[in-house]
């Protein structure tokens, strides 16, 4: 809301109804924040949604959506608009990524919709951000507003309030009931907040890249993910955009450090760092001409994130190294539960209490997935006997164990939370 405007409906008593619609302001239109401004939405509530960029960039790599995630995007329409560009990935395959052997195989397809009643797509990022970010400018209850960076945010009893400048210098202020900081990894609303800023880095860097599917070696083509197993990395590839890129990730033990998405990777570099591969590997990494690469960031779980009317969503809360798949899925899971929480709160200490409901369900979810995260990266790295014995495990797995084994996760319904 522009500075100058009145408050939105916060005067009432405290156990009085709300007598309009209950305002919401999220800083940050990624996949989490857009998302979240579409479940708050459908709950009832106004949102103003606030962006640094000027522009949406559709960046990024492929994202896996598990069944976890992807029974929250249906009730938005989101599988009906990525229907064609994502793709139904009928395996997962496991692969030494030395030796070249397969280790084992998780179906997929119909065997993930009969298991979680829910589908399990692979897409690029861009096509998801592109489909949320259509779905939000056709709600009337959402106001999208991007070159806004936020400088300032003050809490009091009725209200919150975020101060923004814009390209030009000038300054907007907007008020509402609540705020979602949902600005990512380096959250600058974190530390605005009070909140410990202690992002580290991983010690590891993701390199990717998209590779056209006639490009890209005959083995990567099919609709499956393949995730091939080394000495301190490892690759991931699975086709997005409807089956017409592929999409490489390889992510290694690196020292290297930059807070960007899209730094600018050598390719000569990257396949010097798998030319002890199986040949398939190699092949593999030899057939992008272009990359980029980010420093992999984590933090320890927070003992809080929520206050009365603020609260964290996403990487802004609980950044993850990418072992388990889940960062966008995590933030995605955020904005459903928040939203289950606020629909019926109408008062200040209501929304107080379902804020405060919502880091008591979130956190512990969270900080297993990013301790599962962790202990993934340690199994994926291994080399020597440690490798050996973990290649021999694998290959004993039964078929159906490897999907059994993330029934906890997948399972997971984040809009039906239990306070």
């Amino acid at each position: 809301m522009p500075e100058g405007a009145d408050s939105p409906g916060t005067a009432e008593g405290k156990g009085d109804p709300s007598p309009s619609p209950k305002r919401a302001l999220i800083v940050g239109a990624g996949i989490g924040g857009l998302s979240a401004a579409l479940f708050l939405a459908r709950a009832g509530w106004s949102v103003t949604l606030a962006e640094r960029e000027p522009l949406l960039n559709e960046v990024g790599a492929g994202l896996q959506l598990s069944p976890n995630v992807t029974r929250l995007l249906a009730p938005l329409g989101l599988l009906d608009d990525l229907e064609g560009i994502a793709v139904k990935p009928g395996a997962l395959r496991i692969w030494n990524g030395t030796r070249g052997e397969p280790l084992s195989r998780a179906p997929l397809g119909k065997s993930a919709m009969a298991r979680y009643g829910a589908p399990f797509l692979v897409v690029h990022r861009g096509d998801l951000q592109t489909a949320l970010a259509r779905r939000a400018k056709a709600q009337a209850a959402i106001d999208l507003r991007l070159g806004l960076s936020v400088e300032s945010i003050s809490e009091s009893e009725d209200t919150v309030t975020a101060r923004f400048r814009l390209a030009d210098g000038s300054e907007e202020t907007h008020a509402a009931d609540i705020l979602v900081a949902a600005d990512g990894v380096w959250s600058k609303s974190r530390g605005l907040l009070g909140m410990p800023s202690a992002t580290r880095y991983s010690g590891k860097t993701a390199w990717r890249s998209l590779v056209p599917r006639e490009q890209a070696p005959l083995f990567a083509r099919e609709a499956e993910v393949n995730l091939w197993l080394g000495p301190r990395g490892h690759l991931v590839h699975y086709p997005v955009c409807g089956g017409r890129e592929i999409n490489i990730v390889a992510i290694i033990e690196d020292s290297w450090r930059e807070e960007n998405w899209s730094a600018p990777g050598d390719p000569v570099q990257i396949e010097a760092r798998f030319l002890g591969w199986h040949r398939k590997a190699r092949d593999l990494v030899g057939s992008a001409e272009t990359w980029k690469r980010w420093a992999l960031c984590d933090r320890p779980a927070d003992a809080r994130w929520s206050s009365r009317r603020t609260t964290l969503l996403g990487d802004a809360a609980h950044p993850m190294v990418p072992f388990l798949a889940q960062g966008a899925g995590q933030a995605i899971e955020d904005g459903a539960t928040l939203a289950a929480l606020l629909r019926d709160a109408q008062t200040p200490d209501g929304i107080a209490a379902a804020l405060n409901a919502y880091q008591t369900i979130r956190l512990p979810r969270s900080a297993r997935v990013q301790s599962e995260a962790r202990r993934q990266a340690l199994i994926y790295h291994l080399e020597g006997i440690p490798a050996r014995l973990r290649d021999a495990a694998l290959g004993l797995l039964p078929a159906g164990a490897l999907l059994k084994r993330y029934s906890w996760l997948f399972d997971h319904d984040a809009s039906a939370p239990a306070r």
